[in-house]
């Protein structure tokens, strides 16, 4: 169950950059682009019809372009090629989830939290979308069902088929009061009605009409607009656009069929009359004649002025071409992020530091660790862990961890995050961060976490959950093993000492094993390891030979009260392979890489 609102919160922060933003662009762009045209009806028929068209085209494009262009800028990230034109920020915290240990966490449905009703909302809006899919495809075979049932004729007389290939088109009688359409793209089908089987006239105008269309391949048109109003059912615009498609897409017929003909525009406005009462049938699928009574005085209207427009069919395929990349264009080269995060280069090689600390939460008071000498410290890599009384555990890190949301900042000597709920401040006497004055923040919280109050870090943020219980702050002098002390335990040589001493295991070379392997030890009282142990292991020797050196470490002891005392430490070891992209000095190398494992 937990597995399934991680995802729905992971959908709600991702669907608002690959769906929401977009749709949002699009909708600005469309609001424009419909207003325009509707304060300018004397523009030609075919090119409202085809700037419709254009428009709706563009927003399923704009996000696959979109999302394109954001795998192309990921993939040549190192160049300055950027694709973004203006970035607007997300105002949805960032989540994170690695595989194998989210479910460790503490479950609670997060109904309140805007991820969680973001990806409730997508969800339901993608499951109706596939539902009208669907109901897409059954109109498909209704289609397919009823051409099986027709008794089909081909069109031979070039009267009619001017423009299209002898005996490509077959027309066929329905003896349902149906208003005429067409189906089909390589042996498009006209369908009419029995009843104008026997009118030559209303049967020429009829025909006409509907050659225009497969002409125009007005058909794999519909067919498109069909599947986008399927996908974008919520959005009023796409709904708006279809209908006045529909309006422009049969003006621009009728007008054609006049300005190519000798028919009298007052015996087609007849038989657009006597269509009004057949059914539209297989209206959403099919291109129809669409006679509509509330669109039918328009149509008439038009057709007094017809000589005005002189269509150009390829000016117009051009201009719709034109306007559909216009379109795209804002939505495609826009970006929603995050707030700006530190590089990875950056975080490396920080460290994160709780001196004499007072948390609050909600505007309380919740702990006071402002007591001389006490602070609890982590490398960047790593996360700071806060047991304060009644309110469960909190784990915070400078970089994206297992199960953690970006919901909070470090500014200066003050870290601040909400994450259910809760407002919590960490006021520190010093500065937090080593090397930087502000940062993003990762949370997790264990509301129901069952440890000692108290605080600890640990070097690896991804570390193995469930996190163990932190230090207690009133810690007895005479406690066997401390995890954290006054004065911490110091590597003598540094990281760099240490690391200098590893040989690269062959199995591992032929094995091109690279990684991290992370070693929890004790420090003695005298400054030796003590029972060293892999707690992080990347195989191939690398275990071992990680095992050996840190074996041999020598430390100045931990120091409680002016007494040396045993202290629980982890170290990194770094295996990276000569020909890697990325560079050993990246590796800490002063003796605050010392990690301290809860």
């Amino acid at each position: 169950m937990k597995s399934f609102f991680d995802f729905i919160q992971q959908l709600g922060a991702s669907s608002a950059d690959i769906i929401w933003f977009p749709l949002l662009i699009w909708t600005c762009v469309a609001t424009l682009v419909f207003f325009f045209l509707r304060t300018n009806r004397s523009i030609n028929p075919l090119y409202q019809y085809h700037i419709r068209v254009a428009t709706l085209f563009a927003l399923p494009m704009g996000l696959v372009s979109a999302v394109l262009l954001q795998a192309f800028s990921s993939l040549y990230s190192s160049s300055n090629l950027s694709t973004t034109v203006f970035v607007v920020e997300n105002p949805l915290p960032v989540i994170y989830t690695a595989s194998g240990n989210s479910n460790e966490a503490e479950f609670s449905i997060p109904w309140m939290e805007a991820n969680f009703l973001v990806g409730m909302i997508s969800a339901l809006f993608l499951i109706i979308a596939a539902f009208m899919i669907v109901r897409l495809i059954y109109s498909y075979v209704q289609l397919k069902k009823l051409h099986s049932d027709l008794t089909t004729e081909p069109l031979t007389n070039t009267k009619f088929s001017n423009g299209i290939k002898d005996g490509s088109v077959s027309v066929a009688f329905h003896d349902h009061p149906l208003v005429p359409f067409t189906f089909g793209w390589k042996n498009p089908i006209i369908v009419l009605p029995e009843k104008i089987k026997n009118d030559s006239t209303k049967l020429d105008m009829a025909i006409q009409h509907e050659l225009v269309h497969i002409r125009r391949g007005d058909y794999l048109l519909q067919l498109a607009l069909s599947v986008i109003q399927s996908l974008f059912w919520f959005h009023p615009l796409v709904k708006i656009g279809t209908n006045e498609i529909e309006i422009y897409r049969e003006i621009s017929c009728d007008q054609e069929v006049l300005n190519t003909s000798d028919i009298h525009p007052k015996k087609y406005a007849n038989m657009l009359l006597e269509l009004v009462p057949l059914n539209k049938g297989y209206g959403s699928f099919a291109v129809n004649m669409a006679v509509k009574q509330s669109t039918l005085k328009q149509r008439i209207e038009t057709m007094k002025h017809h000589k005005m427009h002189k269509t150009s069919y390829k000016r117009s395929l051009f201009l719709l071409l034109s306007i559909t990349l216009m379109v795209i264009a804002p939505i495609a080269c826009s970006d929603l992020r995050g707030p700006e995060t530190l590089s990875d280069e950056e975080i490396l090689n920080e460290k994160m530091t709780l001196t004499e600390f007072v948390m609050e939460i909600n505007g309380k008071e919740v702990m006071n660790a402002n007591k001389p000498g006490v602070s609890v410290s982590t490398p960047g890599l790593g996360a700071i862990s806060i047991t304060p009384k009644d309110y469960g555990l909190f784990e915070f890190a400078i970089r994206p961890f297992d199960g953690a949301i970006q919901v909070g900042t470090i500014s200066d000597n003050v870290v601040e995050f909400k994450l259910n709920e809760l407002n919590v401040s960490i006021t520190s006497t010093q500065k937090v961060l080593e090397n930087n004055s502000d940062a993003m923040l990762w949370v997790r919280h264990f509301p129901n976490a069952k440890t000692s109050v108290g605080f600890t870090s640990y070097g690896d943020a991804n570390r193995p959950p469930p996190p163990p219980p932190p230090t207690r702050l009133d810690n007895p002098v005479d406690q066997e093993v401390f995890i954290v002390v006054e004065n911490m335990p110091e590597l003598i040589g540094g990281q760099a000492g240490i690391q200098s001493k590893v040989e690269y295991p062959d199995v591992a070379k032929r094995a091109g094993i690279e990684g991290r392997v992370t070693v929890q030890f004790i420090v003695d009282k005298n400054g030796d390891v003590k029972n060293p142990k892999v707690i992080r292991g990347i195989g191939g020797g690398c275990d071992e030979e990680a095992l050996r050196v840190v074996s041999q470490a020598k430390f100045k002891p931990g120091i409680q009260r002016g007494r040396n005392v045993e202290v629980q430490m982890s170290l990194p070891i770094l295996f990276k392979l000569s020909n890697s992209e990325f560079k050993k000095e990246k590796v800490d190398v002063s003796s605050h890489s010392i990690e301290n494992q809860k």
